[in-house]
């Protein structure tokens, strides 16, 4: 049954070989009920059979059971209740065996041998546990993604006039060597779309296009490069890319999906990043260290503290109530991003064992984390057990901070004023309510109660009285007492009634007090029943009081049954008393009640209308911040298990990637800069070439290495080493410049060739591992979007703000009625469009938007029929071939030709040709009968539009 086989809680059993003494009964009930389910259930995973002993524990002698395993008690002999095996072969909260529960029978008969002291005659030596094999760091750094990039020299080639970089030839040279040509290149006009999108994510304008494909200039295209990397929309487009692997949204996402108001900066950061061509080695120290790197600038400073976001935008299980799970749980985010992101390998495997595959050590994965676990990304609780994220505040000029402390003091004082007249009310209110026809009423609340014992204050259930409400918490029952003593006008008969809510919960017994004029009355309050009076009081009796002698009453908790309540008591005077309470006059305290009521809503009013002339607030940054606590080394968590503690391992870095001698990390902080330094290094194998390796994929359709998240033993190997080497070495030398590396890429023949295939050379190469033609790419999700908005004059810039503005400190209500995320429509680029977890719009989705849970450095491209669908329904798409049309009408020259053909360079970035021209002809000639109205003609064209846009033509770059 692999019983104690993955978990690390079965790891020692505290039972003792038999004696001499020990009841032969016992040692028969194990022979023949026991040992057999060991054997048949347990033996494969916990005794000398198993390939590696599960948990460390072997189960198949005395002294082996004696010894343990890991950690952990899972028989306590003599004590079934405090033996765990027994609530995982119940199935309670653990489950062994995995592969099905056991029968009730044999449950028992293991719950009867604990009873009896879990007798075991079984004798022989401990076993030792078949530890894996030790991880061997040298063999592993012979692996070619952990060997040092190195330049290689330009390979020679047959036909030198095909290339145009070394690119070129060291691709070149590998296709001769299979007998392979490389395709010819493509057209200008789809060459030129296809850089355009690739740089952009946007379709070429008219203009560019005719521009293009007149300029007879060699280099025509670099110009053209050049352009297009200095615009904005390029670092947009880029940007959107690195965003993918940095799981960037602007919410939390899980059950509590908590708004990253702050998110936004980190995707701003991102895009200038790209805008400024920031050097690659600059920009991962930022986000990983940023907040801790020296800067004189004060924009260097904040600019580093808001890349720090990169680590914080994460999903976290912000509900969880372990905090110390919860803390370790986003530690292992943090470290899996890191590693998969930067380096290409899957670090995560490593938390509860070696790596399988890697020379990742859990030791390894540990001194990482203890790097993590020295830093803050979780701050406080947005409510009751659910954790908040750290935010930090933005530096601001004096005369701002100054602003904000002087509005900051005039709200308080109104606040202090509202406070006032708030109690004020409630006086008025309260002194009202004591005058009723019939009777005189006073009130006693539990605030102003004698209590003996603690009782609790809560203002969990309503309605109550004033401000709460106590209950005895169910503890210290008969030590606690709670007395209620009236102040009464005068002498007289009252009635006595008492606040409570009911529930099932509640006792059914509460003894009740009642000191009064004619002695002391003792009886029973059944707090289960709902009270009679406004559902909120229930009368006991009628006594005589008089306020020269002692009154009371007073709740008891002795022997009761549930939660004891206590809120109020009022006493209602009775009979002769009605007379004093005629003699009040209402209208002074009707009176008195309408002036407090106006104070409180001017102030109110004041305080809006303050609130209104506020300056902004001070900016803040979702980001990360050293640990507040505790900077320390982090001990193994055996099994991954946060409570099941290994030895502590210090702070470091992978083994198997360490660049010379490692110095200690310092004490005093966390290891993030130096962890960032090591990352940046250019000695580093892994950093430059697998951020090379992502660059390629982009342009080319595939990388180089086509697992770009994983360069470890079970990822793809490169198709072209050394030209991966030779390139990455190149990046470095060129200063880590993304727009060196886009450059040399995209001016390439390689780069340039049609995407069309040759059967010829399919059946050699059927996956284009040889680079033999281009890979034709649909547009991303979000190119789709831009471009339906750019080609129908739609597309607006965005003032880059907080696309999350207004939203509250969740999404939604997290309610079962809670209508959840509702977009809004925006005309803005997609990348400045909210992304809120659990809630991306089905357009993205459908066309396969990174899912922001997870690192994503290749998207999958499917081909599923609601695509086509969304394509011809969706309203947003029908308003963008409406207004495409509408645009088209009032541009284009007025013949049909000269129509189709903008339609065409607009939506497929070329000329229409004769054979599309006939077929859409004679569409547009069905839609659009002779003699039609001029909003039939455009309706028409609406739809001619429409059924291009969802063509191949459209959503495919060639």
């Amino acid at each position: 049954m692999r019983l104690l086989g993955s978990l690390a809680v079965w790891c020692l059993l505290l039972v003792a070989p038999l004696s001499a003494e020990e009841d032969q009964d016992g040692v028969a009930f194990f022979e023949s009920r026991i040992r057999p389910v060991l054997v048949q259930h347990c033996y494969e995973c916990h005794s000398s059979q198993a390939d590696e002993l599960k948990g460390g524990l072997s189960l198949e002698n005395a002294a082996s059971v004696v010894k343990g395993g890991d950690s952990g008690t899972a028989v306590v002999g003599g004590k079934p209740d405090e033996s765990l095996i027994l609530d995982a072969l119940k199935y309670d909260g653990l489950e062994m065996p995995p592969d099905g529960k056991l029968p009730e029978s044999v449950i028992k008969d293991f719950e009867k041998w604990v009873a009896m002291g879990a007798p075991d005659p079984r004798e022989g030596e401990a076993a030792k546990p078949h530890a894996p094999s030790a991880i061997n760091i040298a063999a592993g750094r012979k692996f070619w993604a952990f060997r040092p990039p190195v330049k290689s020299a330009t390979p020679a080639v047959k036909d030198a006039n095909w290339s145009a970089t070394f690119i070129d030839r060291f691709v070149l040279a590998d296709l001769e060597a299979a007998g392979i040509a490389p395709s010819p290149e493509i057209d200008k006009a789809r060459l030129l779309r296809r850089v355009t999108y690739d740089l952009t994510g946007l379709p070429p304008t008219e203009a560019e296009l005719y521009a293009f494909r007149s300029d007879s200039d060699p280099q025509a295209l670099a110009a053209v490069v050049d352009r297009l990397l200095a615009s904005r929309a390029s670092a947009e487009q880029w940007a959107r890319h690195w965003l993918d692997v940095a799981r960037y949204a602007d919410s939390n996402g899980g059950d509590f999906n908590a708004t990253f108001h702050d998110g936004w900066r980190y995707r701003n950061y991102v895009i200038d990043a790209y805008a400024s061509d920031m050097p690659y080695d600059q920009f991962v120290r930022e986000q990983l260290a940023g907040d801790l790197l020296p800067s004189d600038r004060e924009e260097d400073r904040v600019r580093g503290l808001i890349a720090t976001g990169f680590l914080a935008v994460g999903p976290k299980m912000l509900s969880e109530r372990d905090k110390l799970k919860l803390k370790m749980d986003v530690v292992d985010e943090q470290v899996d991003t890191v590693g998969k992101v930067f380096l290409g390998l899957t670090l995560g495997c490593a938390r509860c064992h070696d790596h399988k595959f890697d020379p990742i050590p859990t030791t390894d994965y540990y001194a990482l984390a203890g790097i993590f676990r020295s830093t803050d990304c979780l701050d406080g609780e947005i409510q009751q057990y659910v954790s908040d994220y750290v935010r930090r505040p933005l530096p601001i000029p004096p005369e701002h901070a100054a602003a904000l402390a002087k509005h900051e003091g005039e709200k308080g004082e109104l606040k202090k004023q509202l406070k006032s007249a708030q109690d004020g009310l409630k006086k008025s209110e309260t002194a009202l309510k004591s005058v009723k026809t019939g009777g005189l009423q006073v009130v006693v609340d539990d605030v102003q109660a004698t209590k003996v014992g603690a009782w609790k204050a809560s203002v969990f259930t309503k309605p109550f009285v004033g401000e709460g409400y106590r209950h005895d918490d169910q503890k210290d029952k008969g030590g606690k007492t709670i007395r209620f003593v009236p102040r009464l006008p005068e002498p007289g008969l009252y009635e006595v009634r008492l606040a409570y809510t009911a529930s099932d919960g509640r006792a059914s017994n509460v003894p009740v007090a009642v000191q009064h004029a004619d002695g002391k009355s003792d009886l029973k309050l059944n707090q289960r029943k709902a009270p009679a009076i406004d559902g909120q009081y229930h009368a006991i009796g009628q006594f005589r009081f008089d306020p020269a002698t002692e009154s009371y009453v007073e709740l008891g908790t002795t022997a009761t049954d549930g939660h004891v309540i206590a809120d109020a008591v009022a006493f209602v005077a009775v009979d002769e008393l009605a007379d004093i309470a005629g003699m009040v006059e209402k209208a002074p305290l009707e009176a008195a009640l309408k002036t407090s009521q106006e104070q409180v809503k001017a102030i109110e009013t004041q305080i809006k209308a303050h609130d209104a002339t506020a300056p902004p607030p001070a900016p803040m940054a979702i980001a990360i911040r050293e640990a507040t606590g505790k900077i320390a080394d982090c001990e193994v968590c055996v099994r991954g298990e946060p409570r099941q503690l290994g030895p502590s391992v210090p702070r470091g870095f992978l083994q198997v990637a360490m660049i010379g001698e490692p110095a200690p990390l310092p004490k005093e902080a966390s290891g993030r800069r130096e962890l960032a330094d090591w990352m940046a290094d250019c000695r580093h194998p892994l950093t430059a070439r697998v951020y090379v390796n992502r660059v390629w994929q982009k342009l080319m359709g595939e990388g180089l290495v086509r697992s770009v998240d994983n360069f470890g033993e079970l990822g793809d190997r490169p198709t072209h080493p050394a030209l991966l080497d030779t390139l990455t070495v190149e990046f470095i030398e060129h200063g880590w410049s993304t727009r060196w590396l886009i450059r040399q890429i995209v001016l390439s023949q390689v780069y340039s060739q049609d995407s069309r295939d040759r059967p010829d050379v399919f059946d050699k190469d059927p996956e284009n591992r040889k680079l033999w033609r281009a890979n034709r790419k649909r547009m991303t999700a979000e190119q789709l979007r831009d471009s339906l908005l750019m080609v129908s004059g739609q597309l607006q810039p965005s003032d880059a703000g907080s696309p999350v503005q207004g939203m509250g400190k969740l999404v939604d209500d997290n309610k079962p009625d809670a209508k959840g995320y509702e977009s809004s429509e925006s005309s803005v680029r997609t990348i400045y469009l909210p992304v809120i977890r659990n809630e991306i719009s089905s357009l993205l989705t459908v066309f396969d938007f990174a899912d922001p849970d997870f690192v994503v450095g290749r998207r999958e491209t499917t081909t599923i029929p609601s695509q086509a669908l969304m394509m011809l329904n969706n309203p947003f798409v029908a308003k963008a071939a409406a207004q495409t049309a509408d645009r088209m009408l009032r541009e284009a020259s007025p013949s049909d030709d000269q129509r189709l053909e903008w339609a065409a360079v607009h939506l497929w970035g070329r000329s229409v040709g004769p054979m599309e021209q006939g077929k859409i002809r004679e569409y547009l000639d069905r839609e659009r009968p002779a003699g039609a109205d001029e909003a039939a003609v455009r309706k028409a064209w609406g739809r001619t539009v429409h059924a291009m846009l969802t063509s191949t033509e459209f959503q495919f770059i060639d």
